[in-house]
């Protein structure tokens, strides 16, 4: 190699080199972005509802047990709407989550499919157990209920109401 193209490669290494470093740091911060502002802004309300940044978010095809929807399990109550918030809160800690909005319901809230590290937040609440299949709105989790149901996960455990049965009384067995 000629003497005369050294500083050519020496310049083209070290442009590459900042480059490279400009990269890097680039995709830490977009990463620490991501994660404060998903740990920072998200709020649980009940077994299929979230809020993030004020906005709240309904998970679209599950159904969960309301807050004080009774369960039983040897004729000892059981309060199944608390469980369920709970294994969502569980679910969703120090979790980046994004969700694609289809649409709004009759409240406002915004429908959507709600994702963490590529799993589907909506389908591991049923397939846990602590929501079932809303019917009504779609089939796309039946198989993640039946193995719930198959498996007696979460509130397949125990007694309970269809959420929307439930909903529909005149919640007089409240807890």
């Amino acid at each position: 190699m000629p003497s005369n193209s050294m500083p050519g490669v020496v310049v083209l290494g070290g442009v590459a080199v900042v480059v490279a470093v400009l990269i890097l740091v680039k995709n830490e911060k977009d990463k620490a972005t991501e994660v404060s502002h998903s740990v920072q802004n998200l709020r649980v309300i009940d077994g299929d509802t979230i809020e993030i940044n004020s906005e709240k978010i309904r998970l679209f095809g599950i159904d969960a047990p309301e807050k004080g929807q009774p369960c039983s399990r040897n004729n000892a109550p059981y309060d199944c709407g608390s469980a369920s918030k709970e294994h969502l809160e569980f679910l969703l800690t120090g979790a980046s989550i994004e969700c694609t909005k289809k649409g709004k319901d009759k409240w406002g809230r915004h429908i959507a499919e709600c994702t963490s590290e590529r799993e589907s937040i909506n389908q591991l609440m049923v397939r846990h157990g602590w929501a079932i299949a809303y019917r009504e709105y779609s089939t796309d989790y039946v198989e993640d209920e039946m193995f719930a149901k198959s498996n007696r996960l979460g509130m397949w455990s125990k007694e309970f109401l269809i959420p929307s049965d439930w909903r529909k009384s005149d919640r007089g067995d409240k807890l």
